[in-house]
């Protein structure tokens, strides 16, 4: 399977932690964190996040069979809704 960069933001220790891992175990830093998030995804919190995914998927395409622009937007109001909702605690907590 191809690989696909992309960049991510981590804490400071979390990123020391992960380079810590990948040196301890002789694998890479995406390794580890492929590792983790894969995991993460196996477990509880993950078939919540994949429940809530194919449920905006459902709405997407019942909105599509109605109007292409009008699915679209809705896409992107749900992501833009769900960015504010996993940013709020960090703002709360600032």
């Amino acid at each position: 399977m191809a690989r696909q960069k992309t960049t991510v933001y981590l804490d400071p220790d979390v990123l020391t932690a992960t380079k810590a891992a990948a040196l301890t175990t002789k694998r890479t830093e995406s390794a580890v964190v492929e590792d983790a998030l894969r995991a993460y995804l196996r477990g509880s919190r993950g078939d919540a996040v994949w429940t809530e995914l194919q449920e905006l998927l459902d709405r997407v395409v019942q909105a599509s069979d109605r109007d292409e622009d009008a699915a679209l937007n809705m896409a992107v109001d749900e992501v833009h809704a769900l960015r504010r909702e996993r940013r709020a605690p960090l703002v709360r907590g600032a």
